[in-house]
């Protein structure tokens, strides 16, 4: 094999690895690409997913704590008249405090003023002489 032609060798075996691969329900992989050992481990975990109701976390993902502990609490919530608190998000005072104020208000005429906000004294003054117009 001469130089020049060196170059078209290699597209001859690209070219016979693509007619032996089979179509089938799962492609394999073949030892001239076995080096490229991060695309199969990033493709076995999707061969193992199913899917269902609700997606199942893997051991094999059990090292990403941080996407574990986000997707928790979203497979944890149902879906109902109002969704709930759980005991994952306790820590989150304040956001709880303001939930807990708004699941509490009455839709009514005029709404009325709880003593959660009853400090705010001046906005209060400047909306009565709106409610005498």
């Amino acid at each position: 094999v001469d130089a020049p032609v060196d170059d078209q060798l290699r597209a001859l075996t690209e070219a016979l690895v693509a007619v032996s691969t089979l179509v089938g329900l799962l492609a394999r992989v073949e030892p001239l690409v076995g080096n490229e050992v991060g695309a199969v481990a990033e493709a076995l975990p999707a061969l193992g997913a199913l899917v269902g109701p609700l997606a199942s976390v893997v051991a094999l993902v059990l090292h990403q704590v941080g996407a574990l502990a986000e997707a928790l609490p979203a497979v944890l919530a149902l879906v109902g008249p109002l969704t709930r608190v759980d005991t994952l998000v306790l820590d989150e005072v304040g956001a709880s405090a303001e939930a807990l104020a708004a699941v509490s208000t009455h839709v009514r005429l005029l709404p009325g003023v709880d003593p959660l906000v009853a400090d705010q004294v001046g906005a209060a003054v400047e909306a009565l002489p709106a409610l005498d117009a």
